[in-house]
């Protein structure tokens, strides 16, 4: 097990010359595609490292905001997440696709109060507990019920293994409240906790464990639906709401 030591890492991250209080990323490009259209953001920097990431930078209700895709899977979203912080953003709001481990459609909007720490990255930013708490669950199921976007809201599982989602560990998941599973929310929280930042996040459900086999709905298949762009909207109107 992995045991936390409060200090600071031997490394920093560097951040890049781009100075913005909010961070709007998501973590596909079908929705990274709209997002960068309704925002109007425009390429201002990279952040280089085993891969190249494009910084966008845009202005909404007056307010600067640096947008940005994160990689898929906790290590490299936090990696991600540390030099967007290193920018100087106190504010992020990451949204994208889950699994659903309750019998719902796809295309729900998912607000997660509470991420279960089953990937290896959390442990680095706080110490063993089962799960962190999602603390902005409440504005963002506000802001999104506020614009009209009907919300189910629960825990949700964070896990590392994407072939390796068990029967087993999926029912314990769901006695333990868990409606969604995804791969990075745990680790994004705890390092935002970890660097006194704000997180806030959302999912839209794409595959589906709620039944006795896995239904890969469109996760085979992403494209921008009318669900992609109600969301980057509601992340949009987050943004421009945070004080």
């Amino acid at each position: 097990m992995i045991r936390f030591i409060d200090e600071e890492g031997m490394i920093a991250p560097r951040g890049e010359n781009i100075r913005a209080d909010i961070a709007l990323t998501t973590f596909s490009m079908h929705i990274f595609n709209v997002l960068l259209e309704k925002t109007g953001a425009k390429q201002s920097g990279v952040m280089r490292g085993s891969v190249d990431i494009p910084l966008y930078t845009a202005e909404v209700g007056g307010k600067a905001i640096v947008v940005y895709l994160t990689p898929v899977g906790a290590p490299a979203a936090v990696s991600a997440l540390e030099e967007v912080l290193a920018c100087g953003v106190k504010h992020v709001i990451a949204f994208g696709i889950c699994g659903a481990l309750t019998e719902a459609s796809p295309h729900l909007f998912i607000v997660p109060t509470r991420a279960y720490r089953d990937e290896g990255t959390s442990y680095h930013y706080m110490p063993a507990t089962e799960y962190v708490e999602v603390k902005n669950a409440q504005k963002v199921q506000t802001a999104l019920e506020s614009a009209g976007v009907k919300t189910l809201v629960g825990g949700t599982w964070t896990t590392d293994g994407f072939y390796r989602e068990t029967r087993t560990r999926l029912n314990e998941m769901r006695e333990a409240g868990c409606v969604a599973v995804d791969m990075e929310c745990s680790a994004l929280q705890a390092c935002a906790n970890f660097r006194g930042k704000e997180f806030y996040t959302f999912f839209i459900t794409a595959d589906s464990l709620a039944g006795e086999e896995w239904e890969p709905n469109y996760i085979l298949d992403l494209k921008a639906t009318d669900s992609t762009t109600v969301a980057v909207a509601a992340a949009i109107r987050l943004a421009g709401e945070i004080e």
